[in-house]
């Protein structure tokens, strides 16, 4: 009987040797690569306020800056090398990923880059690799920098919020060389094209408009006021007037006369206000906004003024009324 156990106890430490030789060959093969583990989203924009005008020359950057994660675990990877790739989610044009203002294109498009801190800048799309001699060691999300450059494209410019859209996201794969969920993402998240800044002649905010001087009679007519008087507010600088709207104001409501509120008080003259009127006479009230297209650099916004009665029995007297104007450009 002894043979007969000798041979059996060899042929367990064959199964035993081969054993162990399967599990040494699984652990090689798991060196490198990564799991995933959180997503960190880059926001791009975050309030930015980037003034354009048409003007601008295609392939001319307008802004150049870094989004940054706040240190988050993204993936934790086995010792060796990890691939990373990253790839835009949205179509390109003139190599760039075009912004759009309510679905309209902007006229502006967007390029990424990814700033590892260890050193290495990967413009999208890319492929490169980390290592590590540790056994275990993580991509947390501060360890790089998402760069972005918005470069002026062809095209009209569209003003306003660009819209909300994730554009890339970077990913790696396990060690059996299956793709990972994204672990970073682009996003665009608060980002305006805005117009240059317009504005009206200093000298026609604190002009004095002389209405003339007249007599009871010259209030005996239909309207029971004197002629207009045509006066201006001449655009100092406005580059981008296609859209734009002026808000002007007149005044307070506390500017009112107390017979006809329409029209704007005077210490002087009895039963008699002052009257203001746009380019077609059309009265506007102490302290109400009327609006009007914007008008390019150099143009007038063209308005009237008129003494009118409020009552019966004007009686004379000199006045000088000053009248705040405030204009808002949108």
């Amino acid at each position: 009987m002894n043979p007969i156990r000798k041979s059996i106890s060899r042929q367990a430490l064959r199964g035993i040797a081969g054993s162990i030789l399967w599990l040494s060959f699984d652990a090689a093969a798991a060196e490198g690569g990564c799991i995933y583990s959180n997503t960190g989203n880059y926001q791009i924009g975050q309030g930015a306020n980037i003034t354009v005008r048409n003007s601008i020359p295609p392939g001319t950057p307008v802004r150049d800056e870094k989004a940054r994660g706040d240190g988050t675990v993204l993936a934790t990877c086995r010792r060796g090398a990890a691939t990373f790739k990253g790839a835009y989610v949205q179509s390109i044009s003139e190599n760039l990923v075009p912004l759009t203002v309510n679905t309209i294109p902007s006229g502006f498009g967007i390029e990424l880059r990814v700033e590892e801190a260890e050193g290495g800048v990967y413009e999208f799309p890319h492929e490169y690799q980390r290592s590590s001699n540790e056994n275990f060691w993580f991509v947390r999300s501060n360890e790089a920098a998402v760069g972005y450059k918005v470069i002026r494209m062809s095209g009209p410019v569209a003003f306003g919020r660009v819209d909300q859209t994730k554009i890339a996201e970077q990913w790696s794969y396990d060690a059996n060389g299956i793709r990972t969920r994204p672990f970073r993402e682009m996003k665009i998240y608060e980002l305006y094209f805005v117009r240059p800044a317009c504005s009206i002649e200093a000298a026609d905010l604190t002009q004095t408009v002389d209405v003339g001087a007249f007599n009871a009679s010259n209030f005996a007519t239909p309207d029971r006021a004197t002629p207009w008087k045509e006066f201006r507010l001449t655009v100092q600088e406005c580059e981008e007037p296609v859209g734009l709207i002026a808000d002007v104001t007149f005044g307070v409501g506390a500017d009112a006369d107390p017979d006809d509120p329409t029209l704007y008080s005077l210490s002087g003259p009895e039963n008699v206000g002052l009257e203001i009127g746009d380019e077609d006479k059309n009265t506007m009230e102490p302290g109400k906004t009327s609006s009007f297209n914007g008008l390019g650099t150099g143009k007038d916004y063209v308005f009237n003024v008129r003494l009118r009665e409020t009552k019966p029995t004007v009686r004379g007297g000199r006045f000088s009324r000053p009248v705040r104007v405030t204009v808002n450009f949108r």
